[in-house]
């Protein structure tokens, strides 16, 4: 994991608004040792790593901030700008030239993404880009953020500016930050795309009593996926999912049956859980036929099969535990390809998981840990890496991909995405960034 630096050293400045001029700094932000803020001043025709603007406006943008940037996940969609104006430095302003600079959140992480800007009308052009995110654990984001937020309410104290506006925003997020009720209910907001206090009343108590029935993991997988896909805040998604039919199973297998990797990133521990549960099996590299899904998640493949996902796309699937350690599987891909990757994600989730939790699991496209890890392991468990490069034998064109994913069951999507990962064909990222973003 990376580590997050962002450092000061305080300037004069001539004119503006008190706080502002109280908090001119030559700034910088580090990611390890790659420095987010390297620019070229066209004024001072100089190259440096700081750049010369005011703390304070930063400062107010991660106070403001702070509960969607630690808790909202980036939508399947192009983001929307009340998404982007809290997860884009950018907005910060306040007539200051800003890096290029998205913080994402997964649940367990903080990805810093990062692109050059150089607008030929700006005084400032940054010059450093992100090949890949740096991920930040999201502990060590929050230290980061509080350590320079610290720095700047220093300084305000020292300028005897101690009652700014920034002063007070910072002080109700510390008040939330030390109530657990509070610290559930703005994260619940956040996860639904709103800020503190703005989701309707009504909404987020509906959304809160889901918490109790289903779990609060599966809420925060829910919660976003649902609220991203334009349904109504207060989730009725989920009781209609409650209520519908599905395929009933009692898996074949628990969690305990495999040992886990207790570290690294999501995809990591998938492909360590993936091949540990593949050599359990006897099946190294082979492909994984129907039966043997579906007897590991104790389903009837013929219901597997028969299975008619309900009209209408959902945004989300999930699995409903019953008694007896049964659970519903409310699937909702209709191709019989996305369908059994879909059953794998389920069997990876539930294997990650302790049997003695009585809670829903959730299948959603967001890109959560939680979901990073479900792609993951159905990919390597169904088509596993190894045996995909050897069937491929260095050909990765169109035809061939074609034939690897009727090999081994799975959709061509599938068999892309494992060698984008693995190195094997590359991906070429919009300048650095996870999105098209305005010059």
């Amino acid at each position: 994991m990376a580590e997050l630096r962002i450092n000061t050293k305080w300037m004069a400045a001539a004119s503006g608004e008190p706080e502002v001029t109280a908090t001119a700094a030559l700034l910088d932000m580090y990611v390890d040792n790659i420095s987010l803020t390297r620019n070229q001043d066209i004024w001072a025709e100089t190259v440096r790593d700081n750049v010369f603007v005011s703390a304070y406006p930063l400062a107010m943008w991660f106070a403001s901030s702070w509960w969607r940037l630690n808790h909202e996940p980036l939508p399947t969609q192009q983001p929307g700008h009340d998404w982007r104006m809290v997860h884009e430095l950018g907005a910060a302003n306040h007539g200051f030239v800003w890096p290029r600079v998205i913080f994402i959140p997964d649940g367990e992480a903080i990805h810093v993404w990062a692109g050059t800007s150089m607008m030929p009308d700006q005084s400032v052009q940054y010059l450093q880009a992100l090949e890949v995110p740096r991920m930040i654990t999201l502990s060590g984001f929050q230290q980061s953020v509080e350590r320079f937020m610290h720095s700047v309410l220093a300084r305000l104290d020292a300028k005897e500016l101690a009652g700014s506006n920034l002063a007070h925003l910072w002080t109700l997020v510390q008040e939330d930050l030390a109530d657990p009720d509070a610290v559930r209910r703005r994260k619940l907001e956040a996860e639904l795309g709103f800020d503190p206090e703005e989701c309707p009343e009504q909404a987020l108590d509906a959304a809160l009593q889901w918490e109790s029935q289903i779990g609060d993991a599966a809420l925060s997988e829910l919660a976003p996926a649902i609220a991203a896909s334009g349904a109504t805040p207060d989730l009725a998604l989920i009781g209609q999912l409650a209520g519908a039919g599905g395929i009933v199973g009692t898996p074949d297998i628990s969690p305990d049956s495999i040992a886990h990797l207790e570290h690294g990133a999501p995809w990591e521990r998938a492909i360590h859980d993936a091949r540990a549960l593949r050599h359990l099996m006897g099946n190294v590299g082979g492909p994984v036929p129907d039966c043997s899904l579906h007897d590991l998640l104790g389903i009837s493949s013929e219901a597997a099969t028969n299975w008619s996902a309900p009209v209408g796309r959902s945004p989300v699937a999930v699995a409903i535990p019953l008694n007896d350690h049964q659970l519903k599987f409310v699937p909702r891909r209709r191709n019989l390809a996305g369908r059994r990757f879909e059953l794998a994600r389920f069997l990876g989730e539930y294997l990650r998981s302790s049997t003695r939790e009585a809670r829903w699991l959730a299948s959603t496209d967001l890109s959560t840990s939680r979901q990073k890890y479900q792609r993951a392991f159905a990919a390597e468990f169904l088509c596993p890496i190894d045996s995909l490069t050897s069937f491929l034998g260095g050909d990765f064109s169109s035809y061939a991909i074609e034939e690897a994913a009727a090999e081994f069951d799975v959709s061509e999507q599938t068999v892309t995405s494992l060698l984008l990962n693995n190195g094997y064909i590359h991906h070429h990222w919009t300048d650095g960034l996870p999105y098209r973003m305005a010059a």
